[in-house]
């Protein structure tokens, strides 16, 4: 990253999400003056939705930070206490 790059951050949760996400991280990824930061979590972290975190891996980016959030309910306070942890 050069002094002229500015960091943006790009957090995904789910894969119909990184599937919306898809160009616009490929565009700042190949921006010269951004540096992307991708911040990984939620069902992209769970065995039981297939671990897609290799997916966004294998399209070519680089997860900067792997969040786990244990997702026993997705209700907003199941997730609320889940992000408490």
């Amino acid at each position: 990253m050069t002094q002229q790059q500015k960091k943006v951050a790009v957090f995904t949760g789910t894969r119909a999400e990184y599937g919306l996400l898809y160009w616009l991280l490929k565009d700042i990824q190949d921006d010269p003056e951004l540096k992307l930061q991708l911040l990984v979590s939620g069902m992209h972290l769970s065995p039981e939705f297939g671990e897609t975190y290799h997916q966004i891996e294998q399209d070519g980016f680089v997860i900067d930070e792997k969040i786990e959030i244990l997702l026993s309910s997705d209700s907003a306070v199941g997730t609320a206490k889940s992000m408490g942890l």
